[in-house]
């Protein structure tokens, strides 16, 4: 994060995984601070059609990545339910899976990843994903991903996803280690990480991935917190799942959770945890500290996959 010269300044404010905790004053703080963007990672609820409603009539830009408890249930039937078809319907193109939304004033263009996403190897529902995106393996996710980063009209990179991708830790408290069943091991997207190393090799910079899924409170060892901010070369890493993203204060007021980064000419100048109270007026802003992983990604082999139907 560098400061800029005279280039105009640009807003993306995050909403991390909401679990129906959204109330009238996040709407209020949105409207007022009108972001250049507004961005959410996803699990709004589960297929929860009102609160999707909710967001996307907000009357601010928005793009939104849907996460696996927006089709709970459909993961279950595997098949798309009403519920999710309608959150589908109701979004439009304001549900950025595996497309570009252009953001001129930060000098940035936005891909969506893969929406969904329960993190690890496996689709979890190929059926699914085939029956929505004629897509039914990671190595046709990561494609799909590459395909939308290469008609972006900037050659810097911004992805929003529900999960981070793979290559960034494995232990539980990692940015998306696995603190949960069998606690350990990597929890990041195969597909994304896939993507991301082809989309470098097209000379594209990838400049931040946002998303959120794993939570920030841990579930092993109890009572342990997450590494949520993290660099790796040129590209950030900020997983935005605050959960429950509404809390109190020590006088007992209700605040909620929002991230905001400021960009500048592509390059982000800064990013803010920002909590927000009952009046929709900002009561406090912490700058995160990020945790620095080097210049180089693991490779990835793109052999066979398992699990999943195959090409």
């Amino acid at each position: 994060m560098t400061a800029r010269g005279k280039e105009p300044e640009a807003t993306l404010t995050v909403v991390g995984d909401v679990h129906r905790w959204w109330r009238p004053a996040d709407a209020t703080f949105l409207e007022r601070s009108r972001p250049d963007l507004a961005l959410f990672v996803g699990d709004l609820g589960d297929e929860d059609v009102p609160i999707v409603r909710a967001v996307a009539s907000l009357p601010v830009p928005k793009a939104v990545i849907l996460g696996n408890h927006d089709a709970w249930q459909s993961f279950g039937r595997k098949t798309a339910t009403d519920k999710l078809r309608e959150s589908l319907d109701v979004l439009g193109e304001d549900h950025v899976a595996y497309a570009v939304r252009e953001v001129p004033r930060a000098g940035i263009s936005l891909v969506g990843a893969r929406p969904f996403s329960w993190g690890g190897q496996s689709l979890r529902s190929p059926e699914l994903y085939d029956e929505i995106y004629g897509i039914h393996t990671m190595r046709q996710s990561a494609a799909a991903i590459v395909d939308a980063a290469r008609n972006a009209q900037h050659r810097d990179l911004v992805i929003l996803a529900h999960n981070g991708p793979l290559g960034l830790g494995d232990r539980t408290h990692d940015i998306f280690g696995k603190d949960f069943g069998k606690p350990g091991g990597d929890w990041g997207d195969r597909d994304l990480a896939l993507a991301m190393q082809r989309i470098e090799g097209f000379g594209l910079r990838v400049r931040a991935v946002i998303a959120g899924h794993m939570h920030h409170r841990l579930v092993h060892p109890r009572g342990g917190r997450r590494t949520r901010f993290v660099r790796r070369g040129q590209t950030l890493f900020l997983n935005a799942a605050y959960v429950p993203r509404v809390r109190q204060d020590d006088n007992g007021d209700e605040l909620s959770y929002f991230l905001r980064t400021r960009w500048q000419g592509g390059e982000c100048t800064a990013v803010e945890e920002v909590w927000v109270d009952v009046h929709g007026d900002e009561r406090e802003v912490h700058t995160p500290a990020f945790v620095d992983l080097g210049d180089d990604a693991p490779a990835l082999d793109e052999g066979q996959e398992t699990g999943e139907l195959q090409d």
